[in-house]
């Protein structure tokens, strides 16, 4: 089995980090993946602002998006864990334990997201700055049983002193998800030309489109997972037995 846990008292490094974050995303590749489209699946229905039903509409994705965001994150979170400490991967438990904190998770949902999308009105860097301070909320609430308020603290105290490298992590997974937008974009159009007209080209694009995000966004949550998990480990000397124990 592949040594994806981090030595205790290790320094806080980019490079293990998104290489261990790997390793447990590959062995679980399917089963990551699947809940990731099921969290992208409301991006699929957005509306517009041209009409009132299409504004209620993209509002409702929204708010349905964010909060599946965010159960998303918690579900594969415990799947990491399990796999880092060599155990088996149950879909069922892992949708289990993200909604036993569901209202703690939609707490977080509403105070993180609104929080960074008033940031992000305010010039773009308050926003940036937020979103890296409350980065591992989801974890803290999942592991630690942590209300939102707590959850967002915590994530607070342990970011401070890391944030830029968390920082250069999302801009890194942010080139990634790029060059697979371009990617998504080149393999729908060849769907395009080989489609049936009308339907059957959106279709075909939309679900290319789907299954790429879902895979970057898979990929990402478990990165977060991996950012939580050495966090601790540098700054409270804690190993992965240690802070899963919460799961048994």
């Amino acid at each position: 089995m592949t040594d994806t846990t981090a030595p205790t008292g290790r320094e806080f490094r980019i490079g293990p980090i998104f290489t261990r974050s790997w390793s447990i995303y590959a062995a679980n590749f399917l089963m990551f993946t699947l809940v990731a489209i099921v969290a992208g699946l409301p991006n699929q229905l957005g509306g517009d602002f041209e009409s009132s039903a299409g504004a209620v509409r993209s509002v409702i994705v929204f708010i349905v998006s964010m909060i599946l965001y965010f159960v998303g994150q918690a579900v594969i979170l415990y799947g990491a864990f399990q796999a880092m400490r060599g155990r088996q991967v149950v879909i069922g438990d892992a949708i289990g334990r993200a909604f036993n904190r569901f209202f703690s998770l939609l707490g977080i949902s509403i105070l993180v997201g609104f929080g960074v999308a008033i940031g992000f009105m305010l010039l773009i860097v308050p926003g940036i700055i937020l979103a890296l301070r409350w980065a591992v909320a989801v974890p803290a609430c999942v592991v630690e049983n942590k209300g939102p308020l707590e959850s967002m603290r915590r994530s607070a105290e342990l970011t401070k002193g890391h944030r830029w490298k968390i920082f250069g992590i999302w801009v890194l997974i942010a080139i990634v998800a790029i060059v697979v937008l371009i990617i998504a974009g080149a393999l729908a159009g060849l769907g395009v030309v080989v489609a049936p007209q009308g339907l059957g080209r959106i279709v075909i694009a939309a679900v290319i489109s789907l299954i790429l995000t879902a895979i970057v966004t898979a990929y990402s949550y478990v990165l977060n997972t991996m950012i939580y998990h050495d966090l601790r480990t540098v700054k409270e000397g804690v190993g992965t037995e240690e802070i899963a124990a919460v799961f048994d």
